[in-house]
């Protein structure tokens, strides 16, 4: 099992985590947290780019062959404008951050994932310690089983559990719509965002 330190753990103070209940609604200042190093997003935004530039190539070649010129034309633009639609949506977790403001923490993987939790929700909110039997995983998931949607740019950053009294709906894999129990996010703060989820 994973090993994990709640706000008591990374604060000194001696206080548990516990519900944030009767404090997500108080209107407090906007923070952002980060979501730790660009590198392992990079060489994955550089593999998804190499391998549309060589599909769209390959089906205009085929196109070219097979179709008359108008159809051939169309289908390129449209193969073009996919993809480029694909690669902007896998750049955009490069500048993602993630926000705690007027009760609510928007979780954001870019335009690839998102969730937005009502701090009231917030059952608890612990640092994910990963293993060799539960790693972090790159990207943004859901695992059906449990409801956990997981945001994660990089694997050598810390992350944060956060647990839910409700379901919340997110987005996962760009357009997908799911309901997540409990958030596994990334973060390069994981102690400020600590703090924002659990205040006093």
């Amino acid at each position: 099992m994973p090993s994990e330190r709640g706000l008591s753990g990374s604060s000194g103070s001696g206080r548990a985590p516990g519900p944030a209940s009767g404090a997500g609604g108080a209107a407090g200042p906007s923070r952002s947290f980060g979501l730790g190093g660009r590198g392992p997003w990079l060489g994955l935004v550089a593999g998804v780019a190499a391998l549309g530039v060589v599909e769209v190539l390959v089906l205009h070649l085929i196109a070219g062959a097979l179709l008359p010129r108008p159809v051939a034309l169309t289908v390129d633009v449209v193969a073009g404008v996919l993809t480029a639609a694909l690669l902007a949506a896998f750049v955009s977790p490069l500048w993602s951050r993630h926000r705690v403001a007027d009760g609510v923490v928007r979780l954001r993987l870019g335009w690839v994932a998102a969730v937005d939790v009502a701090l009231d929700d917030v059952v608890s909110a612990t640092v994910y310690r990963a293993t060799a039997a539960r790693p972090l995983e790159l990207g943004a998931g859901f695992d059906e089983e449990t409801g956990r949607v997981s945001l994660v740019r990089t694997t050598s950053a810390p992350a944060v559990l956060v647990e839910l009294s409700r379901p919340a709906a997110a987005r996962v894999q760009v357009l997908r719509g799911v309901r997540a129990t409990s958030v596994l996010v990334g973060v390069a703060e994981p102690d400020e965002l600590l703090r924002a989820l659990t205040p006093s």
